[in-house]
């Protein structure tokens, strides 16, 4: 119940919902599969953490040739197979060369995203996010959680 309480916080600190529990093929135990924020009829059944920044454009002025996006995407590759190794996880990356964007998603299953959420996604956050900081050329650097919802 704890763990529980613990994810509804990481989650939605600013928001009440509801974990909505179901079983998980032929577990004896009910898992949460689904979670509502509060009566809003928003319901989702995954958790994603959202590693992003901004790149500088290369010396053409696009993406094409820019070394910060290229030190970006070697980080990622550098980090996937721990992150691949986490329970659940599916991880994408999306750039978009107008705003300079780079970002990371790593999305977990409600249910198995409680036990890194507590760890506050170390060690494996700080370290990528330090490496990220240091790359020349890119800013803004954040992280966030996002819920998804497969409509």
């Amino acid at each position: 119940m704890f763990a529980r309480a613990l994810l509804i916080a990481a989650v939605a600190p600013c928001s009440a919902f509801t974990i909505v529990s179901g079983l998980r093929g032929g577990a004896t135990r009910a898992a949460p599969t689904m979670a509502e924020i509060g009566d809003t009829g928003v319901a989702f059944e995954a958790v994603a953490r959202e590693w992003r920044c901004k790149y500088s454009p290369g010396e053409s002025g696009g993406p094409g040739d820019s070394a910060s996006l290229k030190a970006c995407n070697d980080l990622l590759t550098e980090y996937l197979p721990k992150l691949k190794e986490l329970p659940g996880a599916e991880v994408t990356r999306q750039v978009c060369g107008g705003c300079m964007d780079f970002k990371v998603s790593i999305t977990q299953p409600l249910a198995e995203h409680g036990a890194w959420a507590e760890a506050d996604y170390n060690p494996l956050e700080e370290e990528f996010m330090t490496k990220l900081k240091a790359v020349d050329g890119t800013s803004l650097h954040e992280t966030q959680e996002i819920t998804f919802v497969k409509m």
